[in-house]
């Protein structure tokens, strides 16, 4: 079996019941030849043996499996104990280097574990406004309705909603900056809804009654444009700029990273390069568009739901290196995170965890999936061969 084929749990539980056919069975041997593997379904049907009634979603399984892990682990900085609520079906065991599982909606309980405070983000921001005046967006602000020019604030719903548009004229631009550990929901004057995520800033116009509608984006954003076939919508970053009249879309333009992408949700966009303003590349939902500098803009069909997972309140990737998604982890989280060998960053993972969780939560399934293990001072963080 290829080092990115995955098994799903409900082979293994076929597996446990004896109700493989011939091409599940050779595709379940060739797992089984990895020790590893093999020493964790042995576990997991001693449990499954004790069980008077075999649930396929397996969460009274999971648990008692779950303790003889936290057993072994004792001796280590960061241990564990899980408390399975309400867990679903859905879990994926990637084969190879960087197997993980995906498991969704648990609750974690903390035992024992002498590490600094890290708390996943939440709904904050700071508007600049034309006139240099600075309003904090958070949990601070003295009002859950708070009114700053054609400003609404709506400070208990993370978002902030611009009611009309100021005096048309001299180019002038309000400011929204997300900090890291943060996000944020912008809605602009013409009704085209922005979401922004962890150490992303968005420029907008305090009018919107040009020709086109500009906004200058550094980071990461989830488009939704109200539609006007007069005045269309146009995305600049650094890289290139995206055209849209009204539609949905994920653009991604971190500075720290190389590349610019483009994620079409519905409707259509163009992309074109900074320096070629007039030759728009068009892409269909369910396709992406990135562009390197000094290279050709690259369009290929992607997993959409992974690429947006993160307005979803999740962390979803798929054969996905180990220090890009350690990349989300530090904006979400606001920490630091280094590799004590840089071969660890090409650690390919797939799985789908929940954003909100505690960061040792997070951690530890990188650790269940690998001979890895992070160790954790204040809000730095190092990944270290075990």
């Amino acid at each position: 079996m290829k080092q990115d084929e995955y098994i799903d749990w409900s082979l293994l539980v076929r597996s446990m019941n004896g109700e493989l056919s011939e091409e599940e069975k050779a595709s379940f041997e060739e797992w089984m030849t990895d020790w590893k593997h093999r020493e964790y379904y042995e576990r997991m049907v001693a449990e499954w043996n004790e069980d008077v009634v075999h649930e396929t979603n397996m969460p009274r399984v999971m648990l008692r499996l779950d303790s003889m892990l936290k057993e072994q682990k004792r001796q280590r900085r960061l241990t564990l104990r899980r408390k399975w609520l309400g867990w679903s079906a859905a879990a994926v065991l990637l084969l190879g280097i960087g197997g993980i599982f995906m498991i969704e909606n648990r609750a974690i309980e903390e035992e024992n574990v002498t590490v600094a405070e890290i708390t996943p983000g939440e709904s904050k921001a700071i508007l600049v406004l034309a006139d240099g005046t600075n309003v904090n967006l958070d949990k601070t602000t003295d009002t859950a309705r708070l009114a700053i020019g054609v400003a609404e604030i709506i400070r208990n719903e993370g978002k902030i909603t611009f009611t009309g548009d100021g005096e048309a004229g001299e180019l002038a631009y309000n400011t929204v900056i997300i900090p890291k550990g943060g996000e944020y929901h912008v809605v602009l004057s013409d009704k085209s809804e922005i979401w922004l995520n962890a150490d992303s800033e968005l420029k907008f116009p305090v009018s919107l009654k040009g020709r086109e509608r500009r906004v200058i984006l550094s980071g990461e954003a989830y488009f939704k444009v109200a539609h006007d076939t007069e005045r269309p919508f146009v995305v600049e970053t650094d890289l290139g700029n995206v055209r849209v009249y009204g539609t949905e879309f994920n653009v991604k333009r971190y500075m720290g990273e190389k590349e610019i992408k483009t994620t079409l949700v519905e409707g259509s966009v163009g992309f074109c390069k900074k320096d070629d303003k007039e030759n728009y590349i068009k892409i269909k939902p369910g396709f992406q568009i990135s562009y390197e500098n000094g290279g050709n803009p690259v369009v290929q069909e992607v997993k959409v739901d992974n690429e947006i997972a993160w307005k979803s309140k999740q962390f979803r990737f798929e054969r996905c290196p180990l220090n890009e998604i350690m990349n989300d982890v530090m904006r979400w989280y606001n920490v630091d995170i280094s590799f004590s060998d840089e071969t660890l960053k090409k650690l390919y993972f797939t799985g789908t965890l929940n954003r909100y969780a505690k960061i040792e939560t997070l951690l530890r399934f990188f650790e269940e999936g690998c001979d890895i293990k992070f160790e954790i001072k204040g809000r730095s963080i190092v990944v270290m061969k075990r």
